[in-house]
């Protein structure tokens, strides 16, 4: 215990001492305060970040102990690489990664080779979409096929009035000749994983398997937008552009979103398919077909949602998953909290 005295009528208060006095307090305090705070921090996809803040935000204000937890939105495979930590003899950067994609079977192989567990643990279906920037789209909406998107983005099909764009909406009238601007993402992106995984398991003649992947060798006459925030910029910006984004990013920035036609042959929004139990049902299809692992620890690189069969099921359908190593038994307190959160 610390006491500091005042005395006003002796006048012996002593400025240089009481700075003195407070210095050895808080050099006593600190180390306890800091000792008793329970960090983690995670990295990975932008999409759940917000739900992920939230959690952590409650945790922060109630946990007793005190603690400190982060989550950096630094797109799929960031967290996977801070996750794996190949540069640094396979320590993690990160306390958890997260990922609208699983780690794909080199990884896997690698980390595994490594003595590590690897968990990994779905918790949420979110739908991927293009969006447009037509002003004069019919309005009841843009439809395209997977071959035509197919064809837009190989720059195949480089003008709104094209017979193939035409022909499937008779009510469209673009000014002649008028190109369509095509953005895509740069840097590792699982959006850019989840439409290419589509475009191929759709229309494989012309959108091969050498062309999926969260980077890939773009066309030339495409141009780059960086996150999903620099995405959703560059569609709204500038009039008859075309790009990808996550459903709901895309939704609550106001964008006009492309009808797909899935593989029943239904034409509808991710907005309608999801009013139907479109997104869901790519889950259940997938759990009906054995797509999906039942044992956390198993290689899910082959897990895909893509254009599973049903009349409202919508095309392009992606698992938000945690990175987990199964042994924290190294990490006291802060593996306790990891596990709590994940609960």
């Amino acid at each position: 215990e610390y006491s500091i005295e005042y005395n006003q009528g002796a006048f012996l208060y002593n400025p240089t001492i009481l700075l003195v006095k407070m210095i050895i307090i808080l050099s006593t305090l600190l180390p306890v305060l800091v000792k008793g705070l329970i960090t983690l921090d995670g990295s990975g996809t932008t999409n759940p970040s917000k739900f992920y803040w939230e959690i952590m935000s409650l945790f922060e204000a109630q946990a007793k102990p005190s603690v400190k937890m982060t989550y950096r939105a630094v797109g799929s495979s960031t967290g996977q690489l801070e996750f794996i930590g190949a540069d640094q003899d396979y320590a993690a950067y990160n306390d958890f990664g997260s990922g609208d994609i699983p780690l794909d079977s080199d990884e896997y192989t690698e980390l595994t080779g490594q003595g590590v567990t690897v968990l990994h643990v779905p918790f949420s279906l979110g739908a991927m979409s293009f969006f447009h920037n037509v002003p004069d789209a019919p309005s009841d909406g843009l439809r395209l096929t997977s071959c035509v998107l197919a064809d837009i983005f190989n720059r195949d099909i480089t003008t709104w009035d094209d017979d193939e764009i035409l022909a499937l909406n008779p009510d469209f009238s673009p000014p002649s000749g008028q190109p369509i601007k095509v953005y895509h993402r740069v840097f590792g992106s699982s959006t850019t994983a989840g439409i290419t995984t589509y475009l191929h398991a759709a229309c494989p003649s012309k959108w091969p398997e050498s062309q999926v992947g969260s980077t890939i060798d773009w066309a030339d006459g495409t141009f780059e937008a960086q996150g999903s925030g620099g995405m959703s910029a560059a569609i709204s910006g500038e009039e008859y552009t075309i790009g990808y984004i996550d459903s709901g990013h895309g939704h609550d920035d106001g964008l006009f979103e492309i009808a797909l036609q899935n593989d029943f042959g239904t034409y509808q929004t991710s907005i309608e398919a999801s009013a139907n139990g479109g997104v869901k049902a790519a889950a259940d299809e997938a759990l009906q077909l054995g797509v999906l692992p039942s044992d956390p620890t198993a290689d899910f690189s082959a897990v895909s949602l893509h254009n599973m069969p049903g009349e409202f099921t919508w095309p392009i359908v992606a698992i938000s998953y945690l990175y987990l190593r199964a042994d924290q038994t190294e990490n006291g307190e802060k593996g306790a909290l990891l596990k709590a959160f994940v609960e």
